[in-house]
């Protein structure tokens, strides 16, 4: 299995060392890419365009990263849905690297995108850990990010668009993703995406839904599939 492509943001360079001496010795297996005290600082070093993060600056060698370890307050005074929103842009999944008391601020890391939170007091190689399972699909949920969410009652749910719960009922109602693009008039590659944005959407709120059984379980809790539903009673609603 090839190394997981992390990078960390912190304005403490004694936090950017531990990390990198970590990740050399860590038995998860992965590379430490980048290493800065702000996200643009970053994205300079992974050679990515500061207008557009999802391209390559120009004359630089762009370097590939899957997952960020990102603090959320800075000595640049950014806010953590900006660092959030350019770090995603740039194809990068986001793991909230911070103390963890400020409920406020990892809300807003997590409306922005990101995807589980660890603490900073907790040993440098559970940080490690959990950013091979951010980039494994798996959900990291501690007692701070539930507390955060439970915190706001915006999170009790996904959040799904309209075409978002078209496509979960239908998916979870036993349909196969060419079936749901065939009936919702769309490509199949945009039903997955739609999937993909679910099973996010479902991760972020401490859901997990990472197989079609869990996404039906979902759409079963939050009132868009009946629980005897199937492809015969979907289609009725079609």
């Amino acid at each position: 299995m090839p190394s997981t492509l992390v990078a960390v943001v912190d304005d403490h360079e004694v936090v950017r060392e531990g990390v990198r001496l970590v990740s050399m010795t860590s038995q998860a297996d992965v590379k430490l890419v980048g290493s800065a005290s702000s996200v643009p600082a970053l994205l300079d070093q992974l050679g990515r365009d500061p207008e557009n993060p999802a391209l390559t600056a120009q004359g630089a060698k762009r370097i590939e990263c899957e997952v960020v370890l990102l603090d959320l307050s800075l000595d640049d005074l950014s806010r953590p849905a900006t660092n959030v929103e350019l770090l995603r842009a740039a194809g990068m999944k986001v793991l909230i690297f911070s103390i963890g008391e400020n409920a406020a601020l990892i809300r807003e890391a997590l409306r922005a995108g990101a995807l589980g939170l660890v603490r900073k007091s907790d040993p440098l190689e559970h940080a490690i850990e959990e950013a091979r399972n951010i980039a494994e699909g798996k959900p990291v949920i501690t007692k701070e990010l539930a507390a955060a969410i439970d915190g706001d009652v915006e999170f009790s749910r996904a959040s799904l668009s309209p075409r978002e719960q078209e496509t979960l009922r239908l998916y979870a109602s036993g349909f196969a993703q060419v079936q749901v693009a065939r009936r919702m008039g769309i490509k199949q590659s945009a039903v997955k995406t739609n999937i993909d944005r679910i099973r996010e959407k479902y991760a972020r709120v401490g859901r997990p839904a990472p197989t079609k059984i869990d996404l039906r379980i979902r759409a079963i809790e939050d009132g868009l599939v009946e629980p005897t539903a199937d492809i015969n009673t979907a289609e009725k609603h079609l």
